[in-house]
């Protein structure tokens, strides 16, 4: 890809205001879904089984709604970092003031973008009307505390994609809040270039909010969720390794279908999806779209030069290969200097501190990834 786009000239009045942007930090639930309990209606309780009948000391009962998420595999070292337990014992990442202490404070993170962690398996959901409510009335918690908790902390807002109309009126609606700076859009089993999101992708490009996309722990598991190829996986470890290859075919499907000529203003961001891949899908691209462009008369750019404008990656999880130079060429073909931006993860288990993450990559891009990168994809909202 070297070969195809000139290195792009830095600006001379990059973004310098920040020390560090985490772009994907995790904020929980201390009570669960039953901490939604205040911003749902009372007919919407009832119907999710989060009324009056649940008690706000319990674990739930057999009727409260579930969002589906991964009890196929079990991860032994734990999903969650114990060590980001608050003092009053409440579940990693539940405390705001905790969360900002142990991870904002101590890492010198300026802004830290929140994705929901109870969210991320909304689009596995078979009910567009259940995940719609739940994914407005999360905004609204997420919002009161946590947002207002900090003035560092930034917000991702949650639609679900099972009805793309209700899905672009939430995300008018919380997008008054700006203090969002990004639409998080949990995957289901059609693939992000199809028409289905279009009214999605246009609410988020009229707004200016990149769109964002996680693992949602369910992948190859819930029939409504992102397939794995070749069948389910035995293992746990068979099972995360595995996850980059959903984030690879939505990334080709957007280039295929042409979604970025039609929201040229729109941008995705691939959280915790891996960069080795990268390279492979770009070169197959570049070179398969010059036989068959006929089949795609809307692609008028090389595809690479689609991924590089509109599509961002993250550093967690960062490869770690034997020989440094590896990364580097990656990060060279990748064009990180302008598509990475620095994640730690927190809580979970794969936490990456960016006191050791950030020393692996050349030295030339890490202000890049550290901070202006992230300025540039969230804008002013940031």
């Amino acid at each position: 890809m070297t070969d195809v786009l000139a290195d792009p000239a830095l600006a001379a009045d990059a973004p310098t205001r920040y020390d560090l942007v985490d772009c994907d930090v995790h904020p929980i639930m201390k009570g669960g879904l039953g901490d939604l309990r205040p911003y749902l209606s009372r007919a919407a309780q009832h119907r999710l089984g989060l009324d009056e009948r649940r008690s706000l000391t319990a674990q739930g009962h057999r009727e409260a709604v579930s969002i589906p998420r991964n009890t196929l595999y079990v991860n032994q070292a734990g999903v969650l970092r114990d060590d980001a337990r608050a003092p009053d014992g409440s579940a990693p990442g539940a405390d705001p003031a905790f969360t900002a202490e142990q991870l904002l404070d101590a890492n010198g993170i300026s802004r830290a973008v929140l994705i929901g962690g109870e969210v991320l398996g909304l689009g596995a959901m078979p009910d567009p009307d259940a995940a719609a409510i739940i994914a407005s009335a999360y905004n609204d918690w997420l919002a009161e505390t946590w947002l207002a908790a900090d003035d560092r902390y930034r917000g991702t807002l949650v639609v679900g994609a099972q009805d793309p109309l209700l899905a672009a009126k939430e995300i008018r609606r919380a997008a008054a809040n700006e203090r969002f700076v990004a639409v998080l859009l949990p995957l289901t089993n059609i693939l992000m270039g199809q028409r289905h999101y279009y009214p999605i992708y246009e609410a988020a490009a009229e707004i200016g909010l990149p769109i964002t996309v996680h693992p949602n722990s369910g992948e190859g598991i819930f029939r409504t969720s992102p397939p794995m190829a070749g069948g389910t996986p035995t293992y746990y470890v068979e099972w995360h390794t595995g996850l980059s290859q959903v984030f690879a075919a939505n990334v080709i499907s957007l280039v295929c279908h042409g979604v970025f000529e039609r929201f040229p203003n729109l941008k995705v961001v691939v959280t915790e999806g891996g960069l080795g891949w990268v390279p492979d899908v770009l070169w197959r691209l570049d070179k398969n779209v010059k036989g068959l462009r006929d089949e795609v008369p809307w692609m008028r750019r090389l595809p690479s030069e689609y991924v590089v404008d509109h599509v961002r990656f993250t550093t967690q999880p960062l490869p770690e290969p034997a020989r440094r130079h590896h990364l580097h060429v990656l990060c060279e073909i990748a064009h990180a200097e302008r598509t990475l931006m620095f994640s730690s993860d927190y809580p979970h288990w794969d936490f990456d501190d960016p006191r050791h993450a950030l020393t692996a990559l050349p030295a030339e891009i890490r202000e890049r990834v550290k901070v202006d990168n992230a300025c540039e994809t969230y804008g002013p909202r940031l």
